[in-house]
């Protein structure tokens, strides 16, 4: 039986119904140690993009590879992996406005060396 989410405003307390959500969403389907990385450097970089709010926490985050990508072979070479962070984040705007459910993706390319870089 499908868990419901909690309603908005629920606290950090709701946050690991949201996390199960997310989860349940789709299926993981990258190298675990490539999904810990990429949660890792996924975090830090919505964190500092959210320099302007005030009472920022993540809520959830899933990391996965990215199936919009093209995977097209171009001159015998296949496209870098491609990865996206979901996040689901609560903060404070600029004005002081609250608010928890707030969703952001955060895209990676895999380097030749198994490092990842930020697209988006």
């Amino acid at each position: 039986m499908a868990q419901e989410l909690p309603p908005p405003g629920s606290g950090p307390a709701a946050d690991p119904i949201i996390q199960q959500a997310l989860d349940r969403a789709s299926a993981p389907h990258l190298p675990p140690d490539d999904e810990r990385r990429l949660l890792e450097i996924g975090r830090r970089a919505w964190l500092t993009e959210t320099g302007g709010y005030t009472q920022v926490r993540i809520q959830a985050a899933t990391a996965r590879r990215d199936t919009t990508a093209s995977t097209a072979v171009v001159a015998g070479d296949r496209q870098p992996v491609r990865a996206v962070v979901r996040l689901v984040w609560a903060g404070a705007d600029p004005a002081g406005t609250f608010l928890d459910g707030r969703t952001a993706t955060v895209t990676f390319t895999q380097n030749g060396d198994g490092s990842w870089n930020r697209i988006s």
